[in-house]
């Protein structure tokens, strides 16, 4: 028989991949995965220091999440949502109401961040549209910021490595300037970072002036992920979100990547104190499966009463898929049977320590931050370094922290640690070491 790899070069089309990449670095063939770790199919251990894509909050495979997915796949595997409800969905709307600030009352279920987005921006636009505010269409954005790939949750990205190609698709935002704090460290989210930056000003004069024809602007709340992990502030969302609903404006939170314990509190807005009106969860909602959420505070749903064709008529085949919502139920006990949020803190500082060995080791580093869980480290290659004459950096570094059993996917010239929550010390000791190694071999 073909190998994995050889069949999978025959007939798959891998995302975010040059084809040309896959001689240079063929996709790794993943059999079981177990904690931090992923194991090929060579039995090679790979530490997933990303938490593969974002996602495993609690690490892969834990015993409590298997074990609900494993007996809610024997009781009922998938009824359409639409006319029928169930236990799961319910239990879980309930314990993302019960865990999120006060204010919230909904949940619109979708099954990927990108969804979700996109749920979110039709919920603002219909809600305008049914209450006599025709004029207000239009979206702000931030500049540098990504919420997806689908063309809705596109047209907002603020990369254009993303959204060029498609750009004759896509509405045109208004783009608000952000802060980037490229020191920050986590102590700054318990800060006011951001609220007198010249670009908060500058944004929330863009609000004021589009006021009268914006229906939402949509916001990465402290880390502009995909953006290279920039860290705009807790006082520029502050600010930004109070004034957008000072003049109406719906605040739409994407913490699809930032949600559930990222940056050290269950949500991200509340380091800011923020409730966004329309609150767009992913990733580590189920971790292990596809699932997306929507929170919307009470009252939202008013403009949708009434006769039938105020209805929100939006639907994904899998929302609130049975399986994907155990899963995110048994998640969100682990939070509280683990106690694993009053234990961040200690993981955060362990981060920490390891971040700033690694920038003091590498003179390559420029510059170094963290966010809760999230730490990045800005690298620039020597002249005549392997790097240097490649240009492909982020690809170098990846390729390189392979080498070393670890999984990193730098975006170019930006390392970062996304790991599992639950990462422990000796974990996080291979972690800096392979980045060493990795910095070392290629900048």
């Amino acid at each position: 028989m073909a190998r994995l790899i050889d069949r999978d070069r025959a007939h798959v089309w891998h995302p975010a991949t040059h084809f040309a990449d896959l001689d240079r670095l063929p996709p790794i063939a993943v059999e079981r995965a177990r904690g931090c770790w992923l194991y090929d199919t060579e039995g090679r251990a790979i530490l997933d220091a990303i938490a593969s894509w974002w996602t495993c909050v609690h690490g892969h495979g834990h015993p409590a999440i298997v074990a609900a997915v494993r007996e809610q796949v024997e009781r009922l595997d998938h009824v359409m949502f639409a006319g029928f409800t169930h236990e799961p969905a319910v239990r879980l709307a309930e314990a993302l109401v019960a865990a999120a600030p006060p204010g919230y009352e909904r949940v619109f279920y979708a099954d990927c961040g990108s969804a979700a987005v996109e749920v979110a921006l039709k919920l603002s636009f219909q809600a305008r549209q049914q209450r006599g505010e025709p004029n207000r269409r239009r979206f702000a954005t931030l500049r540098n910021g990504y919420h997806g790939e689908t063309l809705g949750a596109l047209a907002l990205c603020g990369a254009s490595a993303y959204r060029d190609t498609f750009a004759p698709l896509l509405f045109s935002p208004i783009e608000l300037p952000a802060p980037s704090f490229r020191h920050h460290e986590h102590a700054d989210l318990a800060s006011d970072l951001g609220s007198d930056a010249p670009e908060t000003a500058a944004a929330i004069a863009l609000l004021e002036a589009h006021a009268h024809e914006l229906t939402a602007v949509v916001l990465e709340p402290l880390v502009q992920c995909a953006g290279r992990m920039t860290m705009t502030g807790a006082g520029f969302y502050r600010e930004l979100a109070r004034a957008a609903q000072r003049l109406g404006i719906h605040v739409i939170a994407d913490e699809i990547a930032v949600g559930f314990g990222r940056t050290g509190h269950m949500f991200a807005s509340t380091w800011s104190g923020v409730q966004p009106d329309l609150l767009c969860l992913s990733k580590g909602l189920a971790g292990i499966l596809p699932l997306a959420a929507v929170l919307l505070r009470a009252g939202f749903d008013v403009d949708f009463r009434g006769a039938p064709t105020r209805s929100f008529l939006h639907s994904h085949t899998f929302t609130a898929n049975p399986i994907a919502c155990a899963a995110a139920i048994a998640g969100l006990e682990l939070f509280r049977a683990t106690d694993l949020l009053a234990r961040l803190p200690g993981r955060i500082e362990a981060i920490a320590a390891r971040r700033r060995a690694v920038a003091e080791a590498c003179p390559a580093v420029v510059a170094h931050r963290q966010a809760g869980m999230i730490a990045a480290l800005e690298v620039v290659p020597t002249s005549g370094s392997t790097a240097a004459r490649d240009g492909r950096i982020g690809l170098l570094l990846r390729e390189a922290a392979l080498a070393q059993g670890v999984l990193l996917r730098p975006l170019h010239d930006t390392i970062y640690w996304f790991p599992p929550l639950v990462i422990d010390d000796d974990e996080l000791d291979r972690l800096a070491d392979a980045t060493i190694a990795a910095i070392r071999a290629v900048l």
